[in-house]
């Protein structure tokens, strides 16, 4: 746990949201030791608590009041500026207006005020009959570039309209072997698109959804197939939303981002019966993003041909389309290779066994 909470202080996050799938047990004291491993670390680094309304307080919903109490004097708790306890359950719309209510009452009696920032799916379906209670809205978010850059664009703006603060969604990406569904990111642009609209919206808060939910492999810790590539890109969007401008990139770094399996592809039936469902518009490409200092030429070399494009100082993303073999990814400035990453994983178009929908991700950085 105080590894955990390192990395994230090293990365420029402010605390964790805690997702309550349960008051007792494994998963409930696994709160207790973060909780006691953020003081520890970081003073300032924050739990955030999320009751998820969709687990046992679903059926037991009478159990949350009593949890609450146990970890309210924490100092790891996050606080607002008035000492309200900040609570943000997912899905609050499992329990009525008039449910919370009777919380809000009986915490108050303990001496608990809270402040109310629920979390919803369509959150605009809800925002009218929950404003009067609420001090904020969020969303669990699209994790589809399509659905992002339609009527979701304007959430920030929405929820300000109603007075209250915005907590933006970010996602890097999301694939459900055990449901047998991925949604479409199309490589960073889902996460750099997420991170745009909050920043552009001016939210308050940011979300990024999420820490390490490997089961649904929506992380941007490090691990093992996405490296540190959406841990570092984390890094610099989040300087530039509390900054409110973009960071002045001071070294080279190249980034690369692709499946091992195009979005089609057809596994043993024998071994994987149920296809998987691709939700969205399916991208089949390879991606270089590169933060240059200076203008380059970006390289993407795979199955013995090299595509390139020209690119200036700044943010650039350089795709091809899906390729048999293992990617490599060159900075090429004055015809001298100044930074190259290989890919970890080949990327194969047929005699697939299992559908695996995941984009890989990895970097390098220069030196300083």
């Amino acid at each position: 746990m105080m590894d955990e909470v390192r990395l994230a202080v090293d990365l420029g996050l402010d605390g964790f949201c805690y997702d309550i799938l349960g008051t007792q047990g494994t998963h409930w004291n696994r709160l207790l030791l973060l909780l006691d491993a953020a003081q520890k670390v970081d003073p300032g680094f924050k739990i955030m608590l999320m009751p998820d309304m969709m687990a046992e307080l679903r059926s037991k919903p009478e159990r949350l009041g009593p949890a609450i109490l146990e970890v309210a004097r924490h100092p790891s708790i996050l606080r607002d500026e008035r000492d309200r306890l900040v609570l943000a359950p997912y899905m609050a719309n499992c329990q009525s207006l008039e449910w919370w209510q009777a919380v809000f009452a009986d915490l108050r009696k303990q001496g608990v005020e809270v402040k109310f920032v629920p979390l919803f799916q369509a959150w605009w379906k809800y925002a009218d009959e929950y404003a009067p209670i609420s001090d904020g809205f969020s969303d669990w978010g699209a994790a589809t570039v399509d659905e992002v850059m339609g009527g979701r664009r304007t959430s920030p703006q929405k929820c300000h309209a109603y007075g209250k603060l915005w907590m933006a969604p970010i996602r890097p990406q999301d694939f459900r072997p055990k449901s047998c569904v991925a949604w479409e990111a199309a490589n960073t642009e889902l996460f750099r698109s997420m991170w745009q609209i909050a920043i552009e919206g001016q939210a308050e808060w940011a979300q990024v959804i999420t820490w390490n939910d490997y089961s649904e492999a929506s992380e941007i810790a490090p691990s093992t197939e996405t490296r540190r590539g959406f841990y570092d890109l984390t890094a610099y969007y989040t300087t530039w939303f509390k900054d409110g401008r973009a960071p002045a990139i001071v070294r080279d770094a190249i980034y690369g981002t692709y499946r091992v399996q195009p979005t089609d592809g057809k596994p043993d039936p024998a071994r994987q019966p149920k296809p998987m469902k691709v939700v969205g518009t399916p991208s089949d490409r390879i991606e270089l993003l590169a933060f240059l200092t200076a203008p380059g030429t970006l390289e993407i070399e795979v199955g013995g041909k090299v595509s390139r494009q020209e690119a200036p100082a700044g943010i650039t993303s350089f795709k091809t389309p899906l390729t048999a073999g293992t990617p490599v990814f060159r900075l090429v400035r004055n015809n001298a290779v100044k930074l190259q990453l290989t890919g970890a994983r080949a990327i194969a178009l047929d005699n697939i066994v299992f559908q695996d929908l995941l984009y890989r991700a990895d970097g390098v950085v220069a030196q300083p």
